[in-house]
C-alpha cells in the first residue's frame, strides 16, 4: 500500500493570509478554496446571511442565471460557498473548481477567470440603491434562512447532534451555533451585511488551499491583488480544553420514530504524531465502523441500536459516541458503552482489534490521493493542528502503535454527558 509523501508549500500573501499549495498533475481539475475564519461573536448571523446574499449575483453578473452561464462558459467550472462552526471559530469558505489549464487549447486559463469570478462575489457584489445590497434580495434570503432554522428540527439526527454539543460544551465557544439565533437573523440590516463583508476582507484569518493541477503563480498573483498589505487580521479565540464535568444525563423530547443517543467523553489533547495516531486507533477499536466493539456488541450481537459509532473531535478534547436506538434501550446502551470503555482502559485492545483498526487507518490514508478535495482536507487539518506530516508519516507512526499505546490513549477518556433525544412518554 502506497502513501503520499508530499509536503505542501506554504506562502504568506498578506497579513493573516496564508496559501497552501498541494500540486498534483494526475488530476484534471484545479481546486482553490479560500477559507475565512473569525470569532463566533455577535456578527455571525450577519455573515451567514451575507453568504446567501452574495450568491445571488455580482456587479458584473447580476443574477444567479448570469453567474451560472458564466460558469458554463468556463468549461463547467463550479463555485461552492458555505458557512460553519469550525472548532471555536466561524468559518466561511469560497471554493472554485476549474478544468486544468493543461487540458485546454490556445493557452487558455480558466483558472484565472474562475478566481476572478469567485472574487467578484465578495469584492464586487450585486448592489442596489445607494450602493447598498438589494433589499428585496436580502429579505428573500433572510426568509429562506429563517425557514431553514425552523425546519432544521425535521432532521432529527442533525438536530440531536446540535443539541448534544450545546449541552456538552455549555459555556464554551464550541457550544454556539454558527448562525446565531432566529432573532439575530431578523435583526441584521443592510449596514450589518456590508460591515460583515468588509470584516471578511480586512480582518479575517484567511487560508487559501490549492490542490490538483494548477499554476501556483496564477493563484499567488490573484491573492496578492485581492488582499491588502494593510489589512489587520483578527485574533481568534484560544481553543478551550476543559476537563470532564460531574457526569450528567440530559433527555429532550420531540415527536420521532427513532431515538438519538449521544455520549461525550473528555480526553487530553495529543501533541505528537504518535500520540494522535494512538488516539485515532483507540477510537477506531471502540466504535470505528462495523469492526468496532460498540457495533459488534450493541448492534450485531444484542440488537440494541440501529447503528453506533465513535468520533474524535480533532482540536477539542472530545470523544463522542452516537447511536440510533429505541427509547427503551437507552439505559442498556449507556451501560454497554461505559463497560466497553472501562474494559479498553483496563485491558487494552486485542491483537486482532488493533490489526483491524490499523487496516482501516491505512486504507483511509491511502485513499487521500483519490481526490484533490481529500488532499486539501488532509493538509489543511494538519496545518490547523500545527503538525507538519504527510500521509506516509502518519502511516509510519500508525504502524508503530502498540496495544499498550492504545490502552494508554483510552485511559484519558473521562465520561462527561449522556444525551438522549426521544419521543418521550
Amino acid at each position: 500500500m502506497s502513501f503520499l509523501h508530499t509536503l505542501p508549500e506554504n506562502d504568506l500573501i498578506a497579513p493573516g493570509v496564508e496559501l497552501i499549495s498541494i500540486p498534483d498533475s494526475r488530476f484534471k481539475c484545479a481546486r482553490i478554496q479560500v477559507v475565512f475564519e473569525l470569532p463566533l461573536d455577535e456578527h455571525r448571523a450577519a455573515r451567514t446571511l451575507l453568504l446567501d446574499v452574495l450568491q445571488q449575483g455580482s456587479d458584473k453578473y447580476p443574477s444567479r442565471n448570469k453567474l451560472a452561464q458564466r460558469l458554463e462558459h468556463l468549461y463547467g467550472a463550479r463555485i461552492n460557498v458555505y458557512s460553519e462552526r469550525a472548532c471555536e471559530a466561524h468559518r466561511l469558505s469560497f471554493a472554485v473548481r476549474t478544468t486544468s489549464d493543461s487540458y485546454l487549447f490556445n493557452e487558455e486559463s480558466v483558472l484565472k477567470e474562475g478566481l476572478e469570478l469567485l472574487g467578484e462575489l465578495l469584492w464586487s457584489p450585486l448592489r442596489g440603491q445607494a450602493n447598498a445590497f438589494k433589499k428585496d434580495i436580502v429579505e428573500r434570503e433572510r426568509k429562506n434562512l429563517l425557514d431553514m432554522l425552523v425546519e432544521r428540527k425535521d432532521d432529527r439526527s442533525a438536530y440531536a447532534s446540535e443539541r448534544f454539543f450545546r449541552h456538552l460544551c455549555e459555556g464554551e465557544e464550541y457550544g454556539k451555533l454558527s448562525w446565531g439565533s432566529s432573532e439575530d437573523v431578523r435583526a441584521v440590516d443592510l449596514e450589518d451585511l456590508e460591515a460583515a463583508r468588509l470584516e471578511l476582507i480586512n480582518n479575517a484569518q484567511v487560508m487559501i488551499i490549492c490542490s490538483g493541477d494548477f499554476h501556483a503563480d496564477v493563484v499567488k498573483k490573484w491573492a496578492s491583488e485581492a488582499f491588502s498589505l494593510d489589512r489587520v487580521p483578527c485574533k481568534l479565540p484560544e481553543i478551550s480544553s476543559p476537563g470532564a464535568k460531574e457526569f450528567r444525563m440530559v433527555e429532550e423530547n420531540l415527536p420521532m420514530e427513532q431515538s438519538k443517543f449521544h455520549f461525550g467523553f473528555r480526553t487530553h489533547l495529543p501533541v505528537t504524531l504518535l500520540d494522535r495516531e494512538a488516539h485515532s486507533l483507540a477510537c477506531a477499536v471502540l466504535g470505528g465502523g462495523v469492526q468496532g466493539r460498540l457495533f459488534r456488541d450493541i448492534r450485531e450481537e444484542r440488537s440494541l441500536a440501529y447503528g453506533i459509532y465513535s468520533q474524535l473531535h480533532g482540536r477539542k478534547n472530545i470523544l463522542s459516541i452516537e447511536a440510533g436506538i429505541d427509547e427503551s434501550c437507552a439505559s442498556q446502551v449507556q451501560e454497554a458503552v461505559c463497560r466497553h470503555v472501562d474494559d479498553l482502559i483496563s485491558s487494552g485492545p486485542s491483537e486482532e482489534e488493533l490489526k483491524f483498526a490499523k487496516a482501516r487507518r491505512f486504507n483511509s490514508l491511502a485513499s487521500i490521493t483519490d481526490s484533490d478535495a481529500s488532499m486539501a482536507s488532509y493538509y489543511y487539518s494538519r496545518h490547523l493542528l500545527n503538525i507538519q506530516s504527510t500521509p506516509a508519516d502518519s502511516a509510519s507512526a500508525c504502524e508503530k502503535i502498540s496495544q499498550e499505546d492504545v490502552q494508554e490513549a483510552a485511559s484519558f477518556w473521562k465520561k462527561d454527558l449522556a444525551y438522549l433525544m426521544s419521543p418521550g412518554s
